[in-house]
């Protein structure tokens, strides 16, 4: 009977879609063919009306269609960066796979949070400043849901510690943003030998995943913040145009930074989740609420 076999499960912004690339070229790996099934957190989602608006993975039967059939492949993967936070993910992957192995990205908190604010502003789901949005000034009705986006899903200790109650610490790894940045093909291979597959095989590492672009003007902007027009194109459209029109409509630009003193508010905000996380996984991460 068919059984995923690892799940990426976040955090959003850490460098999920280029590992769940990565893995996908390993002939030993299938990843699932739409990236983010949610599959296992998709009542959550659901019930808190997110602003995806994306095809739905909610039966098994769904689910499983999402994986080919491929003998050659041991091992069958996703990656939904929703799973980190939801609490009861990690027992309903659990139930489903006794044995499965877990992968949990992290990234400097900051950073993250305002990586994710930039992909919603990018996209038009979001046009308060990111500090309105972490003073909770936002008089948008999504503002709350926008504070767990940047802020919550940035505390990572509770997150990080309901996987740890429900799994053995030799079924997950853990990885740092900024080492798979530092060193793509190491953190790759280590990932290949967690999983216990071949790690003679060199993937593509020089191929960049969900770098950063910006609509050319507000127009497409706007235009852009349509979900359903982005599903539309997705839909009906073949993959390799979708790309040509969004290498016309975007720009690579360079990435604004947050200012110095949001920075420092934030540092404030996350040390003692830092703290607390340091704790578990005994290990410093000090450097990320360092104050200026």
């Amino acid at each position: 009977k068919m059984k995923v076999d690892f799940f990426i499960a976040g955090a959003p912004k850490a460098g999920t879609t280029s590992l769940y690339h990565y893995l996908n070229e390993h002939p030993e790996i299938s990843m699932s063919s739409q990236k983010e099934p949610d599959y296992f957190s998709d009542s959550d989602i659901h019930n808190e009306g997110m602003y995806y608006g994306k095809n739905r993975i909610d039966t098994i039967k769904k689910y499983h269609a999402l994986f080919d059939d491929n003998l050659e492949s041991k091992l069958k993967g996703e990656a939904s960066v929703s799973y980190l936070f939801y609490k009861n993910v990690p027992q309903k992957i659990k139930t489903y796979n006794p044995d499965a192995k877990i992968i949990i990205m992290l990234r400097n908190p900051i950073d993250r949070a305002f990586s994710h604010y930039l992909m919603d502003y990018r996209l038009g789901l979001v046009s308060d400043s990111f500090e309105d949005i972490i003073d909770q000034k936002s008089v948008h009705k999504n503002a709350k849901l926008f504070y767990q986006q940047y802020i919550e899903l940035s505390e990572y200790a509770d997150q990080v510690k309901r996987y740890l109650d429900v799994f053995n610490e030799k079924e997950i790894l853990f990885i740092e943003y900024e080492d798979l940045k530092m060193d793509v093909l190491g953190i790759v291979k280590k990932t290949y030998l967690f999983l216990g597959v071949n790690q003679a095989y060199v993937p593509d590492v020089n191929k960049k995943h969900n770098t950063y672009t910006m609509p050319k003007n507000r127009i497409i902007r706007f235009i852009y913040s349509f979900v359903i027009l982005r599903n539309i194109l997705s839909l009906f459209f073949p993959k390799n145009l979708v790309d040509r029109l969004r290498t016309a409509l975007f720009k690579n630009d360079k990435k604004p930074k947050p200012l110095d003193k949001t920075r420092n508010r934030l540092k404030q905000l996350f040390i003692n989740d830092v703290n607390a996380l340091g704790e578990i996984l005994n290990k410093d991460f000090s450097r990320w609420t360092k104050l200026d």
